[in-house]
């Protein structure tokens, strides 16, 4: 009887311990698998500051693209609203928020047009429009009514002018890396190809004619 005892308690215990290890191989296994989860996953930080009405996500070091929109909105003010008073201040925020080698490229237009406007006594308004983000270029474009008038301006000027603004992060603060102001309408991927194909046909219509000739 008590060999059958002990040799039942025997059995129960090999079957506890298989059962046991298949246990700690299963966690081993889950845990494993949450490691490794989190050492190749995306780094992600939420941040929820009290001028935006939506979460800004911080993916491997790159918003969303609706803070990068309120950038771009927030520079084409800066650089579209300039008065001889306020000259001195964009220049240095344009420092601050710029890449170095933006700044520098940078410096040598719009210096020129901050001294211009400082010298003529004029004001610079830019009222925009639509902020629009091309995926294709990466670029984001606000466009909008510029105005040119103040008391050294005889006949104030208005016109449709657009900003072309990239950024690029680095821990967690924007710069600005790219920066582009014409007149017109935004010059996204879609309308640069259609430019593209008419300049193509116009190049090929006038070959032909100089082919007729």
């Amino acid at each position: 009887m008590k060999k059958e005892r002990a040799e039942k308690t025997f059995r129960q215990i090999r079957t506890d311990n298989v059962i046991l290890k298949m246990g700690l191989g299963s966690m081993l296994f889950v845990t494993s698998l949450f490691i490794f989860n989190a050492a190749t996953r995306d780094d992600t930080v939420i941040l929820v500051p009290p001028f935006q009405h939506e979460t800004i996500e911080f993916i491997n070091g790159r918003a969303n693209q609706e803070f990068y929109s309120q950038w771009a909105w927030s520079v084409s003010m800066l650089a579209g609203n300039i008065t001889p008073g306020n000259a001195s201040f964009v220049r240095g925020e344009l420092q601050r928020i710029a890449t170095p080698a933006l700044y520098r490229r940078l410096m040598e237009t719009v210096d020129i047009e901050l001294q211009n406007i400082v010298r003529d006594n004029a004001v610079v308004t830019f009222s925009p429009r639509e902020v629009i983000y091309d995926p294709e270029l990466n670029r984001f474009f606000v466009t909008g009514r510029q105005t040119i008038g103040g008391p050294g301006v005889r006949s104030p000027i208005e016109k449709q002018i657009t900003y072309e603004l990239g950024f690029t992060t680095e821990r967690l603060r924007v710069y600005l890396a790219s920066y582009a102001v014409y007149e017109g309408k935004p010059m996204t991927a879609a309308v640069r190809d259609v430019e593209m194909s008419r300049r193509a046909d116009r190049e090929r219509q006038q070959a032909e004619k100089d082919g007729i000739k």
